[in-house]
């Protein structure tokens, strides 16, 4: 992940609420083996989405990587020297429903026109977002803008140096 890209998964808001009864505002997230698992397995499974319909809205605002797609994955990526959102979503091969559904977006990009048409889509399918740290957001930008802003990606953007300095002298941890 680029350090102005800022990652959030898609969660459905039904499948939480089967799950838990109320939306809660975090859910636990794994980086035991020095990867990050969202976890969001078990709330796609009690949900009823159509991962067609969600790969066709995506499809509208990003294109396709040339690479990795198949029957149960698909990436999407935008990457110019200006530039880079992608997407990915996983697919399970027998129930044909969504595993996973994330996307990474490029804070430097103009208008944020990538991270509000994410947003709209979560909207429109009624989905949740998720941060690497597990907290639970609604789809609505003033709902995750000071959680941009305190991020290791706002603070890069908005000056590399002074980020770079901080990490060196231990004040930034790598998220």
């Amino acid at each position: 992940m680029a350090i102005y890209q800022y990652y959030l998964a898609f969660i459905p808001k039904v499948g939480l609420l089967k799950k838990h009864e109320v939306i809660p505002t975090e859910i636990n997230v794994n980086t035991e083996d020095g990867y990050f698992d969202a976890n969001t397995e078990q709330y796609w499974e009690l949900a009823e989405i159509n991962f067609d319909n969600v790969k066709l809205e995506i499809d509208k605002l990003i294109e396709k990587a040339d690479w990795g797609n198949d029957e149960e994955c698909f990436i999407w990526k935008t990457e110019t020297n200006v530039l880079d959102n992608d997407a990915s979503m996983s697919i399970n091969a027998e129930t044909k429903k969504i595993e996973h559904l994330s996307f990474r977006a490029d804070l430097r990009e103009p208008q944020l026109k990538f991270l509000n048409g994410m947003l709209d889509l979560a909207k429109k399918k009624e989905m949740l977002l998720m941060d690497r740290k597990g907290k639970i957001f609604s789809p609505e930008y003033n709902k995750i803008e000071n959680y941009i802003k305190n991020s290791n990606s706002f603070k890069f953007i908005e000056n590399p140096e002074k980020f770079l300095d901080d990490l060196s002298k231990g004040k930034i941890t790598i998220e």
